[in-house]
């Protein structure tokens, strides 16, 4: 699909619809759209497979299938709640579940992170939180002033757009990766800040720890454990599921950073990870990027 027509005409041109209809629309047109992703889908088919060598090419497609799907509907997001956010309705499309684990800790008076794989529409989390007045900021590779990855100028533009809307709907500050390390700590003053399990990347500063994952060893960066251990900071580990009746965002009891090193604070991420992605893995946007996880 041609990005300057999905972005500046049919995205926002579905947002004005009803939900449950815009969201079934932007479904379908990530399945007419999938001939222009052939080669990505077969990627993803190819490292499905080396996990779930049980499942047949059908059930694989069906996952990849889906995950277009999937990303149809997270772009939907960024312009369906530009016009439809207020708290009641945020509620209605995201529920949040155990968010007293964040909740309590935030009233105790401690510092924290909430941290996920790039997963689900992982996003509206963030959302929610701020609908029940929780600001939420994080940490972006996106946000800069270049377009330093070189990406498609349509694409970029876009991902400004949404930094920049979803920076509004969290209400914390939006930091860009790479820069100084001392306003996350500030931050964590005011807000919750949300770390996620991203792919490791050359010039991180904070450095790569290979774990056992999917069945092999993959590198992953060392980022939450170590800003979370600098900070005294808890990590209450979440994850935004999706079904027919809307997201549901899980909350999990949180990682006590202080009591133990960062290895073993990975481990546990990286372990609840796993556990998502073996039970959804159409939900999963990073199986493109697994082979360079495993280098």
């Amino acid at each position: 699909m041609n990005l300057r027509f999905k972005y500046r005409f049919l995205l926002p041109l579905l947002a004005q619809l009803p939900q449950s209809i815009a969201y079934r629309l932007a479904s379908l047109s990530g399945r007419f759209s999938r001939t222009g992703y052939v080669a990505e889908k077969n990627v993803i088919i190819e490292q499905m497979q080396t996990v779930f060598s049980e499942k047949g090419r059908d059930a694989l497609e069906a996952s990849a299938d889906y995950f277009f799907g999937m990303v149809e509907r997270e772009a939907l997001d960024t312009f369906f709640f530009r016009t439809r956010k207020t708290a009641r309705q945020v509620e209605q499309f995201i529920r949040l579940e155990d968010f007293h684990h964040v909740t309590d800790a935030r009233k105790a008076g401690q510092r924290v992170i909430i941290s996920s794989g790039h997963f689900g529409r992982f996003w509206m989390a963030g959302v929610g939180m701020q609908a029940q007045g929780v600001s939420v900021g994080t940490i972006t590779r996106d946000g800069g002033e270049t377009n330093e990855h070189g990406l498609p100028e349509d694409e970029y533009q876009y991902r400004l757009k949404k930094l920049a809307w979803l920076q509004q709907c969290f209400g914390g500050p939006f930091l860009v990766e790479g820069d100084s390390a001392r306003p996350i700590y500030r931050a964590l003053n005011e807000h919750v800040m949300g770390l996620f399990i991203d792919v490791p990347y050359s010039g991180d500063k904070n450095g790569c720890i290979s774990l056992p994952f999917l069945g092999k060893e993959t590198r992953f960066p060392l980022g939450p454990a170590k800003i979370a251990k600098r900070a005294q900071a808890l990590i209450v580990p979440f994850y935004v599921f999706e079904s027919r009746a809307g997201l549901r965002a899980k909350f999990y009891p949180p990682i006590d950073t202080e009591h133990l090193n960062e290895q073993d604070i990975m481990l546990q991420l990286v372990g609840l990870l796993e556990q998502q992605v073996l039970a959804y893995p159409e939900q999963w946007w990073l199986w493109q990027a697994l082979p360079l996880m495993r280098q």
